[in-house]
């Protein structure tokens, strides 16, 4: 049976890997088909399905890493930008997670610590926020691939069924010297707000994970939360 999509978290982060704050949230989704999601998965895991399909999601974030290890974070390794692409995944006792395809970040020191301490698929790029007014937006840029996300924000909303598919996501899973983990996180519900895709254009970095660029994109906005990662376990 597979756990229901729920506002907070079902579980408490305890003992945390590292604390994070996430501002200026910008949410993109689009449907994909789950065999083209498979392959990607951590073992044990498959497509989560929402109306029939597998999701994509582009979140654009800023980040400051609070802590890791309940150790404070210095200046320069705390705050970046970052785009990710992700999809969602359960596990099978229907645990629900999101699993990272590709994290893009403008800090080269996180980057490198994150790729080798828990191979996360981050990597460095130039990663930029614009906000003016109501409209928010990233571009990024890595040699020859980049992608640009914009939207504009409107009112606050409750988060329905597909909002929480997209959002309401308490653990990730990985893969870690070929075994498949399962990262548990918590944070407050998300205040979500509709947004208007105003562009959401590939410039190959989509395309290089081998996965459709979207045609029409469903988008939210969130402002901010503080969210905890628990130390990793096996599948």
């Amino acid at each position: 049976m597979t756990e229901p999509l729920t506002l907070a978290a079902p579980h408490r982060v305890r003992c945390s890997l590292t604390d994070q704050v996430w501002r200026d949230v910008v949410f993109a989704h689009w449907p994909c088909d789950p065999a083209l999601l498979q392959p990607m998965l951590p073992r044990g895991t498959r497509p989560d399905l929402f109306a029939g399909s597998g999701w994509i999601g582009l979140i654009g974030l800023r980040m400051t890493v609070s802590s890791v290890l309940g150790v404070p974070t210095p200046p320069a390794f705390r705050d970046f930008n970052e785009l990710n692409v992700r999809t969602y995944a359960v596990d099978e006792r229907g645990r629900r997670g999101l699993v990272f395809l590709s994290m893009e970040a403008s800090n080269r020191a996180f980057v490198r610590i994150a790729r080798g301490s828990v191979e996360l698929p981050y990597r460095y790029a130039q990663v930029e926020f614009t906000h003016r007014g109501s409209e928010f937006g990233y571009q990024v840029r890595r040699g020859d691939v980049g992608l640009e996300l914009r939207v504009r924000r409107g009112p606050r909303i409750a988060a329905g069924e597909a909002e929480r598919f997209d959002t309401s996501r308490w653990r990730m899973f990985s893969t870690w010297r070929g075994r498949a983990l399962h990262t548990p996180a918590e944070h407050e519900p998300w205040a979500l707000h509709s947004a208007e895709p105003l562009s959401c254009a590939d410039f190959g970095l989509i395309a290089e994970l081998g996965l459709p660029a979207p045609d029409q994109v469903s988008a939210l906005v969130a402002s901010r939360v503080d969210a905890r990662f628990g130390l990793p376990s096996r599948l």
